[in-house]
């Protein structure tokens, strides 16, 4: 380690060479140009972000919505069921509550789906434009 004398790039060399670099990278563009797109990107994300965040407390809510209901059909079943006088109440009380689950299943699991989609689409809508931004952008050098 001590015959290689590799210099290591300062936060200010890298500043100062970068409009260069970008420019001998993409010629047909400017520095001006490049900072832009990554502006516009950056600004794209930080979209996505917050389409994502709020997705995802929707999509927690709406677990938190079905836990709720679902422990209060079972303390209202174990109610019930104390209260129960015969077997075959026994087994009512108990056929009911695997029904109203099995429903309250198949409703959550519909509105958890739809969510899951909107979340997506949401998220990649502002990212999915930057794309095309950028092979705009980047196919008229390359076509040149």
């Amino acid at each position: 380690m001590a015959g290689k004398s590799k210099k290591l790039a300062t936060i200010s060399d890298v500043a100062e060479e970068a409009p260069s670099a970008a420019v001998k990278a993409f010629p047909g563009l400017s520095y001006t140009e490049l900072a832009d797109l990554s502006r516009e990107n950056l600004a794209a994300v930080i979209k996505a972000n917050v389409a994502l965040s709020e997705g995802l407390e929707a999509i927690g809510k709406e677990l938190m919505g079905y836990a709720r209901t679902s422990l209060e059909a079972a303390s209202q079943t174990a109610s019930a069921l104390l209260g129960a006088k015969t077997f075959e109440e026994v087994v009512q009380i108990q056929s009911d509550l695997a029904k109203s689950n099995l429903e309250a299943l198949l409703q959550g699991s519909a509105k958890l789906s739809e969510l899951g989609v909107s979340v997506a689409n949401e998220a990649f809508a502002p990212l999915g434009g930057r794309v095309e931004a950028a092979f705009a952008k980047f196919g008229k050098p390359l076509a040149a």
